[in-house]
């Protein structure tokens, strides 16, 4: 199969690879699949479906040919409307790679519902949007989802997957630290809240797990281990996994995380993340090494978290 416009094809003019096989005015059903297997039923020639992904695009695209539906307006320039589309257009032209005609309303409805807010519309309110002939629906449409409490929700899940968030096995935050945790997430969120600053306060935080929230993002790292806490980082803010890096260079940021302490408390399972300065360099500086190779001299000044905040803010 080249492209679903090819399947559509085939199920609308019973055609399969050039050859006409419509027989007794009934329509015959040909796509590609791994492996090509057919049958016969009650003279119609079916396909025998050899993976899930494949009868989904045979039900897709049955659908679309069934209704005349498409999924995509017909537009031979796409003009960017914001800087984060100049961004990805700038992308793809520099890849030569054709940018996707712009959807639908029918389709970006739902496709706005489910990202946004993780549910789809409902009739009423897909077939009010469709019906809508004001040009700027889209945007109107994209705002009020954001200030839905739903917005918050899935989101706050997401980041939480992404966070490690979990009260039991195997990152044990125990469920005071993990309800405090989720809650400042979803707040962050709520508030809408910079992320240069949500990353910073997770980055710079000392105190309780329970009352300062954000330093369960220390306490979610595999191990209180400097070289762990450095992964942690590295995967959660900057993609990347540490697996293959030089052992020079995840030494040398592991630096900025060598004087985090954990101190327990009379409370059950409260901790205090904290930062130990019987670690700190003293009179004498220490060398620490930023992700992108150049190094730093950390003075007893100001904490070595506080320097990597401030360089991964002015990073890319």
């Amino acid at each position: 199969m080249k492209d679903l416009t090819q399947v559509i094809a085939w199920i609308r003019e019973g055609l399969y690879d050039g050859n006409l096989v419509r027989g007794g005015g009934q329509i015959a059903v040909g796509f590609c699949v791994e492996e090509r297997s057919y049958k016969y039923t009650s003279g119609i020639r079916m396909p025998t479906v050899k993976s899930f992904l494949s009868l989904l695009t045979f039900v897709y695209a049955a659908t679309l040919a069934a209704t005349g539906a498409n999924p995509f307006v017909n537009q031979k320039s796409l003009t960017p409307g914001n800087e984060i589309d100049e961004l990805v257009f700038g992308r793809l032209q520099r890849l030569a790679i054709q940018p996707a005609l712009i959807c639908s309303d029918a389709v970006f409805v739902r496709r706005a519902y489910l990202d946004v807010i993780g549910t789809l519309p409902t009739r009423k309110e897909a077939r009010r949007f469709i019906d809508d002939r004001n040009k700027g629906k889209r945007s109107e449409l994209i705002g009020y989802l954001l200030e839905q409490e739903e917005f918050a929700d899935y989101w706050a899940m997401k980041w939480g997957d992404l966070l490690r968030v979990k009260a039991e096995f195997p990152i044990n935050l125990w469920p005071n630290g993990a309800q405090a945790y989720h809650r400042w997430i979803r707040t962050s969120i709520k508030e809408n809240r910079p992320y240069d600053w949500f990353v910073r306060e997770m980055l710079t935080a000392s105190g309780s797990n329970f009352r300062v929230p954000q330093v369960n993002f220390y306490r979610a790292a595999q191990s209180t281990d400097h070289a762990a806490i450095t992964q942690a980082v590295a995967l959660t803010f900057m993609g990347e996994r540490t697996d293959n890096w030089p052992e020079e260079k995840l030494a040398g940021m592991s630096v900025f995380f060598s004087q985090i302490s954990y101190k327990p408390t009379r409370e059950w399972k409260e901790e205090i993340v904290g930062r130990d300065l019987s670690r700190a360099p003293g009179n004498e500086e220490k060398t620490a090494i930023f992700p992108d190779g150049t190094s730093v001299r950390l003075s007893p000044d100001k904490g070595p978290r506080a320097v990597f905040a401030d360089w991964s803010r002015n990073h890319q």
